[in-house]
């Protein structure tokens, strides 16, 4: 793809916790599209600045169902699921995304909200009642974001150990071999081919009840595609979640000056949220694609049939996007946000993200206020090789 060499391998481990590694930032500066190596050994190019991000993200040039082609590049070792949303391009893309809509629109986001309260309210109340130090992403924000989408999705919250072990393992870049990391595959998706049986012959008012409803009506989305779907936002939908409510309550710790605004204006938290999110996107990059044709990003062409990381994370922080772009500024005038996605692939979930980081941070700061770290900032843990990245754990206590 290149005749010179790659400049770092991805993902690239983070001397700082709370910060992209530097390879990321001086690739913005220096090459905004570089040559790379995925963790398989596959070659790719590294596309940074906001704007080739944004192209790269919503381009028709940039295929994800191109994954499919002989010898195409693989970020993770296991191979892609021809029913995921996730892997399909417009027309298929657009058909599939059309119905997952209907069934997880803001509406349904909306009725959602009273059940988030209550679930952080659970939670809180359980940790006030026992130990006043522990792991916030056990205690607290793992389960917040478990509850939420098994209950937008329909998913018994009583199998919790099967989605924390197939999530660790499925994310997993170099952690499992290849057989482990396919057998919590299929063991996932034969999980939810039950539940579409389970919701066909006892409905609900989730979102694969209402994907059933409208395949037993009008023949589409098949049921493959609908536990593609239906996997999908689980792993994604609760994994990201823990991991940016995990990191802004990281954040805000670190800048009480923010905090006290927040505390003084609750109104504030819709904005507060859009800063976690771009600081704190889960992983630094997004899915890969693989190129129709031979494209021009920033000066670079990238020849046709070459694998593309789109890496959100070093985009979220482009100074000539955001000033002091590695500043929280609650009110930071440009809300631009590329960490949700652009594009066909805008994330399905963010309307669910963001009510469900608002409710969560609001609710842990009002009933804990004096929530804090117990470890320094520099020995938190990040997981450098799973695809959305993550901490280890988050020890903190509220007493």
């Amino acid at each position: 793809m290149s005749d010179h060499a790659p400049r770092f391998t991805y993902p690239t481990r983070r001397k700082d916790p709370l910060v992209p590694p530097d390879e990321y930032a001086q690739a913005l500066r220096e090459e905004p599209v570089c040559p790379i190596a995925l963790a398989t050994g596959d070659p790719a190019w590294f596309v940074a600045r906001h704007d080739d991000v944004r192209t790269a993200l919503s381009d028709r040039r940039f295929s994800r169902e191109a994954l499919f082609r002989p010898g195409a590049a693989r970020a993770q070792v296991v191979e892609p699921d021809p029913n995921s949303m996730l892997t399909m391009d417009p027309p298929r893309h657009t058909r599939l995304r059309k119905l997952a809509n209907r069934a997880f629109g803001a509406q349904r986001v909306e009725g959602l909200r009273p059940y988030i309260e209550q679930v952080a309210a659970d939670l809180l109340d359980a940790m006030e009642a026992g130990p006043c130090e522990g792991d916030l992403a056990e205690r607290y924000a793992r389960p917040f974001a478990l509850r939420v989408i098994c209950r937008a999705l329909g998913v018994p919250f009583e199998d919790y150990d099967k989605f924390g072990a197939w999530t660790d393992r499925f994310m997993s870049l170099t952690k499992y071999p290849p057989e482990e990391i396919n057998r919590a595959n299929e063991e996932m998706r034969a999980y939810f081919a039950r539940l579409v049986r389970l919701r066909r012959e006892e409905p609900g008012d989730d979102l694969m009840s209402a994907l059933v409803r409208i395949h037993d009506a009008e023949g589409e989305p098949s049921e493959p595609e609908i536990v593609g779907l239906g996997a999908l936002l689980l792993l994604a939908g609760h994994d990201t979640t823990v991991t940016v409510l995990c990191g802004g309550t990281v954040t805000l710790l670190g800048h009480p000056d923010q905090l006290a605004l927040l505390r003084a204006d609750p109104g504030l938290y819709p904005d507060a949220v859009e800063e976690v999110v771009r600081l704190n996107g889960p992983g630094g990059g997004t899915s890969i694609r693989i190129t129709t044709s031979d494209v021009r990003l920033g000066g670079t062409v990238i020849p046709e049939g070459s694998a593309v990381l789109a890496s959100v994370g070093t985009a979220s922080r482009d100074p000539e996007v955001y000033p002091d772009p590695d500043r929280f500024v609650i009110r930071r005038e440009n809300r631009t946000q590329v960490a949700f996605g652009q594009g066909p692939h805008f994330c399905i979930g963010a309307n669910l993200a963001r009510a469900e980081l608002a409710i969560g941070l609001r609710a842990l700061f009002d009933r804990l206020p004096l929530l804090r770290l117990t470890v320094p900032e520099q020995q938190l843990r990040w997981k450098d090789f799973a695809a959305l990245g993550g901490w280890e754990e988050l020890p903190v206590a509220w007493a």
